[in-house]
């Protein structure tokens, strides 16, 4: 089924059976009754309860320090170290971000907490350990209640379980994750209990507390609605298809990102994926015609700006709705439509969103017709796109832009005169002219913000500051969300057709791509042109 567009209309598509991203009550249930039990648990222990009725199950353990099991056993201990696992837990959190999982980062970096809380619980009981001929060992080192060890490694497993299931790892190798895990707990106890470092209430204790501090994060972060295919088992789409039109520098781990975009697709009930890869001298033009040709019915574009540009302008009046998946570092298109930065969350809203036709606009310079979707413009910004350092963005990612921007301080102004729908709304200096669809850049400054992207309109800013008094003020007004008015530096207009003088070469940028320099451009308002999936009103 096609979508047809219509100017300022929403086209839903098969709405699944329940709503994605609807957190399941399993998470907060387990942890309130976890965390129940270890505070109950935790009093027994604190009474002297635990003492009498738990901890003389087990019998007293003969292991000697310098035999080879005793050697082995000191070694394991060291690597169920809670502090190790908080260090491997935190890299990947990090990781998890890089890879645009936020979800399951901000779950991870919950998990790492969960070893400064034992620290915390541990001096607060304060439980002495039992009598050890390993007493000597690092792993020995301050109160034994609860087992630092069994609550490290029952994280650790957790964790394991979570990064596979994001992962969309097979469900063969999900399951011998799940029984690893089991088995490394369980060699976590008979390894306290061999070295006499925890009585059997401390290592159940820490067992609870790691299900307290796992279910947490998961409810916390909402990471399970990061696996967002689940909800779509069932759904009507059979029959329906999907191409994939990826830049393979802006994907950090391709692997990862077909697996979890193929099962997606699959526990929906689409068919397989078609995947095309951008080439150096095709940003995905080519691609996007290849997969029109195949009679897709939704394009999903992961890249930066200059790709999601080139995918939405093939994509334009065909009537087939694009899904955007960010992963460069500007992403304005899809900031400006509401599209999540997680990765996770925007597969989601590939499939659960609404199709809203969006305009476009015509732009002509410098020899070119281009179409974009949110902002083109000569002057300033081309310059400081154009300064802009690729390796600082890499490292300070927006912050590279702020850098360059500050480079442009006294820059001298040229001279423009600008028509719009045939009246002359500006002629005289000028350091920025910039159209645009939509209107915010990073970090919530917005340029243009009576912009919205199914107006019907285009819209113009002028900026003046000549010399370095004048920029530095433009550039104070601009990050101050500066008003219009007789004292601003400056002036924005709306209409259907632009068309612009310059009295020199100026370096023109669009989408956030230097394109070169022009002496003038025109642009025009093209209504509803393109179709792009957006989240489904609140």
């Amino acid at each position: 089924m096609r979508v047809v567009p219509g100017r300022g209309r929403r086209v839903s598509v098969p709405a699944p059976e329940r709503p994605v991203g609807r957190r399941r009550p399993f998470e907060p249930a387990v942890f309130w009754i976890a965390l129940a039990a270890y505070v109950a648990w935790t009093v027994g222990v604190m009474t002297g309860w635990a003492d009498t009725h738990v901890d003389t199950w087990l019998p007293a353990s003969s292991l000697a320090p310098r035999s080879f099991w005793g050697q082995v056993a000191e070694t394991f201990s060291l690597l169920t170290n809670p502090f190790f696992v908080m260090v491997v837990t935190a890299a990947l959190a990090l990781r998890s971000q890089r890879q645009r999982q936020r979800r399951l980062a901000i779950a991870l970096a919950i998990a790492a907490i969960g070893v400064p809380l034992w620290q915390l619980n541990r001096v607060l009981v304060d439980r002495p350990r039992p009598e050890s001929a390993f007493a000597d060992s690092i792993s020995a080192v301050g109160p034994s209640y609860p087992s630092g060890h069994v609550l490290a490694v029952t994280i650790f497993v957790w964790v394991a379980v979570t990064v596979a299931n994001a992962q969309r790892a097979s469900t063969a190798e999900r399951v011998r994750t799940r029984a690893w895990g089991g088995v490394l707990i369980a060699l976590t106890v008979v390894d306290q209990w061999a070295m006499s470092l925890a009585h059997l209430s401390d290592m159940v204790g820490g067992w609870l507390f790691g299900a307290v501090v796992a279910t947490g994060a998961l409810w916390i972060s909402g990471a399970e609605a990061d696996v967002p295919w689940r909800a779509h088992a069932g759904a009507a789409a059979a029959g329906r298809r999907a191409a994939v039109v990826y830049n393979p520098t802006k994907v950090l781990e391709l692997d990862l990102f077909r697996r979890r975009v193929t099962y997606a697709m699959a526990e929906a009930g689409w068919e397989a994926p078609l995947w095309f890869e951008t080439e150096r001298d095709d940003p995905g033009r080519q691609m996007t015609r290849d997969a029109l040709a195949k009679d897709v019915d939704m394009v999903l574009v992961a890249g930066g700006d200059g790709t999601v540009r080139a995918v939405c302008a093939e994509l334009a009046g065909s009537g087939v709705p694009a899904a955007i998946i960010p992963a460069g570092t500007g992403n304005l298109l899809g900031r400006n439509l509401g599209v999540p930065l997680d990765e996770g969350e925007a597969l989601a809203l590939a499939l659960d969103g609404v199709a809203m036709p969006i305009d476009m606009i015509r732009w002509n310079a410098g020899g070119s017709t281009q179409r974009f979707a949110v902002m083109a413009g000569v002057g300033l910004d081309a310059q400081i796109m154009r300064d802009t350092d690729p390796r600082l963005k890499k490292v300070v990612k927006g912050g590279a832009y702020v850098v360059a921007g500050v480079r442009q301080v006294g820059a001298e102004p040229f001279r423009a005169r600008i028509r719009v729908d045939g009246r002359t709304v500006h002629d005289g200096s000028a350091v920025m002219v910039l159209v645009g669809n939509v209107g915010r850049l990073q970090g919530g400054i917005s340029l243009l913000p009576d912009a919205e992207p199914a107006d019907g309109r285009l819209h113009v800013l002028v900026a003046r500051g000549g010399g370095v008094r004048g920029m530095v003020r433009l550039l104070g007004a601009l990050g101050a969300f500066g008003k219009d008015g007789s004292g601003s530096p400056m002036k924005r207009v709306q209409g259907r057709r632009v068309e612009v003088e310059l009295d020199r070469e100026v370096p023109y940028q669009v989408d956030g791509d230097t394109e070169g320099s022009t002496v003038g451009f025109t642009a025009e308002i093209m209504p509803a042109a393109l179709t792009v999936m957006v989240p489904r009103p609140s």
